[in-house]
């Protein structure tokens, strides 16, 4: 292949041939050899040929990396430490700088502790378990469930009207609570999980029980200490809170017994709604036995619905902050992106920065894009994967390497009522390659063989037509003709010509001597 830029100058004066070539025409041909000149122009001829005849389209522009990353923070703190500088060859997953996230650890403690509170209360609020309160449907919050079994007591909520706060207790009747005092001789001999009796004042019998709380925590009485004791009874059926009579405690010893009252249920629990709005159905009546679980009333769709939906989204939020929180702690160390070059050094350590801070750019420069800045006359000749030669300043002087096309631009940018369109050319770095180094490329789109060939400079356009003089006796003759490939020295000749027939080229004003045609006019 000839040397690039001996092509290079050479096309640029067939360009400027051609233009005029063009723009005059037959008949402007004419209009110059017209007038009163006596001075006789000699044809200057070259033959039509058969041969190879090879495409190309040129460009120029600058290297660039065709891999490049940033090395970015995935902490915010104080950079502690910087393990680089520019220029730097670093290779993935290399550390760059360690980044001290401070008080993170604490954060991620306060935010699991909120995130459970949170969890609790909807689980609480929705009926469902917590594990479940981030995909449970929040129109579930609308019924107001049972947390324990029991008798509905305090009930009321009415249809239409604002829910009451609490909405009613619910009490579990089946074991009631007895609390009292005894004096120390007697609490000593009392221990937790000794079996206990109470015998009602209202009715014959007895109801077992067994000691739940025996608290050594004196209390002050008139002239003695006192302590606290309690015990758990079964409810037989008749028993209910504020039932008098006799506690029996069975001790090794003796019977320990006291006066005493029954005080309250064992389990007991208001319910209430985090979620206000007007009751739209009930499903229990004052004093009825309802089981865990099942519905004591419905709220309306409205701002009870989008109150739910709203803590339903904290919950939510609170989740992605506790993960964000945790992905920081895991990135204290800020890392090389891929295999390279430090190209930038963006921090110092002691500098307090924030997650998402780009701290180091790295280029890879096994692999170069050179970006082409290719003629709109050109583009459409272009296409992915069409090899390209590309010359630069190396080593030992100008140097050519092959590229490949990897992307051809869509849109042009106009410059002087011209468009240029960017074309990516990609090639392997051979060592001696940087980004910013200009460059100059021949992209090679076409070759055909064994063809009719003729001379560019004989080719010129007249009213669409593609045309060429040839030499007929001491005439011209212009004569259509159909182009297939051209180049910056020859034209593709698919009809209109033979081999062997002469084509005007120029007009000289002088016998042109061997091997020098000038002076001519431009034809």
């Amino acid at each position: 292949m000839q040397g690039f830029w001996a092509k290079w100058k050479r096309w640029v004066i067939v360009a400027v041939v051609a233009v005029a070539v063009v723009g005059l025409g037959y008949w402007g041909i004419k209009a110059v050899l017209g007038g009163d000149s006596k001075e006789k122009l000699v044809m200057v001829v070259k033959p039509v040929t058969r041969g190879d005849i090879e495409v190309t389209v040129w460009g120029w522009g600058n290297l660039e990396a065709s891999r490049e990353d940033e090395a970015i923070s995935g902490a915010s703190g104080v950079v502690k430490e910087v393990f680089f500088e520019i220029g730097d060859q670093v290779a993935e997953g290399q550390p760059l700088a360690f980044v001290d996230a401070g008080s993170i650890e604490i954060d991620i403690r306060r935010k699991e502790i909120t995130l459970d509170l949170l969890r609790l209360e909807l689980a609480k609020a929705f009926g469902v378990t917590p594990e479940e309160v981030a995909n449970v449907d929040p129109e579930t919050a609308l019924i107001i469930k049972a947390p324990i079994s029991g008798r509905i007591e305090e009930f009321t909520a009415q249809v239409g009207a604002v829910v009451p706060s609490p909405v009613c207790k619910i009490v579990d009747n089946s074991t009631l609570e007895s609390t009292f005092l005894l004096p120390k001789s007697l609490f000593d001999k009392v221990a937790v999980g000794q079996k206990a009796s109470f015998a009602c004042d209202r009715f014959d019998g007895f109801a077992d029980g067994t000691v739940t709380k025996a608290d050594p925590t004196p209390i002050a009485g008139e002239q003695s200490f006192f302590y606290e004791v309690q015990v758990q009874l079964k409810n037989p059926g008749l028993l209910r809170v504020g039932d008098k009579g006799f506690m029996i405690i069975k001790t090794p010893d003796m019977d320990v017994q006291q006066k005493v009252e029954i005080t309250g249920y064992a389990a007991e629990e208001s319910v209430t709604t985090p979620f206000t709005g007007k009751v739209k159905e009930i499903f229990v009546k004052q004093g009825a036995e309802i089981k865990e679980g099942e519905p004591i009333l419905q709220l309306e769709a409205g701002d009870a619905l989008l109150k739910a939906m709203e803590k339903q989204l904290e919950y939510k939020q609170a989740v992605l902050e506790l993960d964000e929180l945790r992905s920081q702690l895991g990135n204290v160390n800020i890392l090389s992106p891929i295999d390279g070059v430090v190209m930038s050094k963006n921090i110092t350590k002691g500098q307090n920065i924030a997650k998402g801070t780009v701290a180091a750019k790295v280029s890879d420069f096994t692999e170069m894009d050179l970006l082409l800045n290719v003629d709109e006359m050109d583009i459409a000749k272009l296409s992915e994967g069409q090899v390209a030669m590309l010359e630069f300043w190396g080593p030992e002087g100008r140097q050519e390497i092959e590229g490949i096309v990897s992307k051809v631009g869509v849109a042009g940018e106009v410059r002087e009522g011209m468009s240029s369109f960017n074309v990516i050319v990609h090639v392997v770095n051979p060592g001696f390659l940087r980004p910013g180094m200009w460059a100059s490329a021949e992209v090679f789109v076409a070759k055909k063989e064994d063809v009719l060939l003729c001379p560019v400079e004989a080719v010129y356009k007249e009213d669409d037509k593609w045309m060429v003089d040839v030499k007929d006796g001491d005439q011209r003759k212009p004569v259509e003709v159909e182009i297939g490939a051209m180049n910056y020295m020859y034209a593709e000749i698919i009809s209109g010509l033979s081999e062997g027939q002469e084509v005007v080229v120029a007009m000289s004003k002088t016998e042109p001597e061997e091997g020098n045609e000038l002076p001519y006019v431009p034809y």
